[in-house]
Parts: structure tokens; sequence; C-alpha cells
């Protein structure tokens, strides 16, 4: 199976004092698994998703893909500016600062 067919979704991000934890599901073919953000770093983990989903690709580029959906659904979920006025570069800037400030290690 490709990482193209996963499908994140409940993603819950909360933060304290700038310590930022999150969870998600992921979903493929009849079968989903909670996902803890911090839990990531693990080889293990990478590998217990690889194997529980029979994922192609090398555990680092599960990895990479997985924040990339993660990224992408907290941006969604937030408020969206989008018109006349709308300016690419700053939502890519605001989306590079907010993967800085999520603590993963």
């Amino acid at each position: 199976m490709k990482m193209d067919q996963l499908v994140l979704s409940s993603l819950n991000i909360t933060e304290d004092q700038y310590h930022f934890k999150g969870q998600f599901i992921l979903k493929a073919s009849g079968k989903s698994k909670s996902v803890d953000l911090e839990e990531l770093a693990k080889p293990s983990v990478l590998e217990g998703i690889k194997a529980y989903f029979d994922l192609d690709e090398p555990t680092k580029e599960i990895e990479s893909k997985l924040m990339d959906m993660v990224m992408e659904k907290a941006h969604i979920g937030s408020k969206i500016v989008e018109g006349e006025n709308y300016d690419e570069s700053a939502r890519n800037k605001k989306m590079e600062r907010l993967a800085k400030n999520l603590d993963i290690s």
C-alpha cells in the first residue's frame, strides 16, 4: 500500500506552556490506528505503522509524509484567510513556524 492511500483524521493538538501534544487516527482499507504524535520519533512505532498498513515506503519517508499530513490538517482546521490580498509565502512561513513549535522528541 502507498502512503497516498492513508487518511489522517481526528487530529487533536493541545498546548500547555508551549509544550505541544497531538493525537490522530490513520485509516485505510477498513483498518484504523490511533497514533500519538510524540511517538512518531520512535523507529518501533513507525515500523508498527508500516507493518499494520503494509506500506511500501521506508520509515523515514513515512515519518516525513505523516508530519506533512499533520501540518496540512492542522492548517485546514485553523482560520483560513484567502482572497484578494492572500499571500502564499506568508502562509508557508506560518506553517514552518508551527512545525518548529511541535515538540516530538
